[in-house]
């Protein structure tokens, strides 16, 4: 365990100085707050289940806190990689939490908003970041966990889309986390699932997620926050991680809120053992991936173990999106973590009762619509009939494309409402299963900068809306509004279960009225999103079998 970039107070005092300047100021700052009970907020200390931290000011106003590379679970190197998170070693002194910890080891990728973390990348990753309202540690507020997107594969607690801060000012406390990702997170073998007294392996990253949420509960009330109201929420793989801990049995009781942002449930069909006609089952990838590394025969993981993160990432080529090359790694059913198919587990009401508000965006498909090489419309109509067999004709109905000039959008749209629009709606129908409310939205808004360059509401791009960081993104102080309405709304539902207030009024979902809200130009109440188009895709899916397409 380690603190990048963060330095005990103690013993600054006890190095040498690079100037008379910097000694006396440190000495002054602790002198302050030795003779004041520690009133300087940044310089406050939080009493942690493992030792003592700071944290320094968000901005010039102090009005929000920041402690930044907080280890939640010890470092998962050497014998530790590849087993569960174990908890995080004590520690002396009181570091002040000034810098991000690494990012998880990952592929130097981009795809839209996500990019590989450029911060600096180690297998010790597991931190998380927290932004807190100064000056009140017994307020009891709303704790809001935010988990990353990048397909499993990339991205960190750290991005610059992520920032708390503004967040944290509407009332609440702000908690971003890293996970162990792609090789490192998801990868499942034999030989590991003998070494687990559980008998499984391969949602490593997902366990991370949980441990993180233990960490909340056990430490989150010095930060001002309330153990008893915690928001899990997240966008794209971050949504399926969501997704998947509210059907998870270890994550019971360790939230109370959930919001999914373009990313569903029944995104996860992999299996450890027993494929099922899905496919290549999880253990049997593995074996295989060994087997590509050199390392094989009955000491396999010792073998894999003394790889280091960028040779397993150089030979696996972790698989970003679905029209990519590269191996897929990403959460399974192992029977301990995800005792089934997290859209099934839905489909039968077994997922956590808590609130859920999920929904996507008006263009989704268009970053992973990009990458397929469709140019015409024969290709497009046998793509169309690979994937939809008997019904291909009725969903060429529905996604014409007469000329070549017309495929892209026809197959962005495609994407769109299988992969993103529908799931959601299905999944928020599958609501009324429990006693808690579900809540469907759709995301319109264009902001300038997109409209200008010909793109739509693209995935992800209510990432920045929902953190209140659009200024940083694009113009115009409509954006800044919608920006204030959602990350507002957010706060609400965190604080409350439901979004409504302030003028806004979303009513939960039913199937009946079918009713979601639409934020874009203007703010409505809509019915029917994609009605046609989802029932069609529903039935196939009913009918083939499958969870996804």
């Amino acid at each position: 365990m380690r603190f990048p970039g963060n330095v005990a107070l103690e013993s600054v005092v006890s190095t040498d100085m690079k100037t008379w300047k910097n000694q006396f100021m440190v000495v002054l700052l602790l002198a302050l707050a030795l003779a004041t009970g520690c009133t300087d907020e940044a310089l406050e200390p939080v009493q942690l289940a493992s030792g003592l931290v700071s944290g320094v000011p968000a901005d010039e106003t102090g009005a929000v806190i920041v402690y930044r590379g907080i280890p939640y679970a010890a470092p998962p190197v050497g014998e530790l990689r590849w087993q569960p998170p174990q908890p995080v070693q004590p520690w002396a002194g009181m570091p002040v939490c000034e810098n991000f910890g690494p990012a998880c080891p990952q592929p130097h990728k981009r795809i839209g908003i996500y990019e590989a973390d450029r911060a600096p990348a180690d297998e010790d990753c597991l931190y998380l970041n927290i932004w807190a309202p100064a000056g009140n540690p017994t307020a009891k507020l709303p704790v809001m966990v935010w988990i990353h997107g990048g397909g499993f594969t990339i991205g960190s607690g750290s991005m610059r889309y992520y920032s708390g801060q503004n967040l944290a000012r509407l009332g609440a406390v702000i908690v971003t986390i890293n996970y162990r990702l792609g090789p490192l997170g998801f990868f499942a073998h034999p030989q590991l699932s003998a070494e687990s007294e559980r008998g499984v392996s391969g949602n490593y990253g997902l366990l991370d997620q949980i441990a993180a949420l233990q960490w909340v509960q056990q430490n989150i009330a010095a930060f001002g926050g309330d153990p008893d109201c915690v928001t899990i929420f997240g966008e794209s793989a971050g949504s399926v991680s969501v997704c998947c801990l509210m059907v998870s049995p270890p994550a019971a009781g360790l939230f109370h809120r959930a919001i999914a942002q373009s990313g569903a449930a029944q995104l996860i069909n992999r299996r450890l053992r027993e494929a099922g006609g899905r496919g290549e089952t999880g253990e049997a990838m593995g074996v295989r991936l060994a087997q590509e590394l050199g390392c094989d025969g009955p000491d396999a993981i010792a073998k894999l173990r003394s790889k280091s993160p960028q040779e397993l990432l150089d030979t696996i080529k972790p698989q970003l999106m679905s029209s990519s090359r590269g191996n897929k790694l990403y959460p399974m059913v192992d029977g301990y973590v995800l005792p089934d198919e997290p859209g099934k587990l839905f489909a039968e009401g077994k997922q956590h009762n808590v609130p859920l508000i999920m929904g996507s965006n008006a263009a989704d498909g268009n970053i992973f619509a990009l990458n397929m090489p469709l140019k015409s419309v024969t290709a497009y109509k046998l793509l169309v009939r690979m994937m939809f067999r008997d019904r291909a004709e009725e969903v060429l109905k529905l996604f014409p494309a007469e000329s070549d000039d017309e495929v892209k959008a026809a197959y962005e749209r495609l994407l769109t409402v299988s992969a993103f629009a529908c799931p959601a709606r299905l999944t928020i129908r599958q609501m009324s299963k429990v006693a808690a409310n579900g809540y469907l939205y759709h995301f319109t808004r264009v902001p300038p900068l997109l409209a200008d360059r010909g793109m739509g509401a693209i995935h992800g791009l209510e990432v920045p809306y929902v953190f209140e960081n659009v200024r940083n993104e694009m113009a115009g102080p409509d954006d800044e509004e919608l920006s204030r309405t959602i990350s507002a709304a957010w706060v609400r539902f965190a604080a409350t279960g439901d979004p409504s207030g302030d003028g806004l009024e979303w009513p939960p979902y039913d199937a009946e009225t079918d009713l979601h809200f639409e934020f874009g130009d203007e703010l409505r109440v809509g019915s029917g999103l994609y009605r046609e188009e989802c029932d069609l895709l529903e039935a196939v899916r009913a009918e083939m079998g499958r969870q996804r397409f």
